[in-house]
């Protein structure tokens, strides 16, 4: 059983060398985008008050 999940399982354990900056990016867009919308929204909720 244990040999089997050893080869199953890759080669390395770290993600130390994963590059995700690229990611980030994408994910504080995303967040921008959101609290822009949300602003937005908000806005037009009281103006319409």
């Amino acid at each position: 059983m244990q040999a089997e999940q050893k080869e199953l399982a890759p080669e390395y354990d770290s993600h130390d060398s994963l590059d995700l900056r690229g990611t980030m990016i994408s994910v504080l867009f995303l967040g921008a985008v959101f609290v822009a919308l949300w602003f937005a929204i908000f806005i037009l909720f009281i103006e319409r008050i």
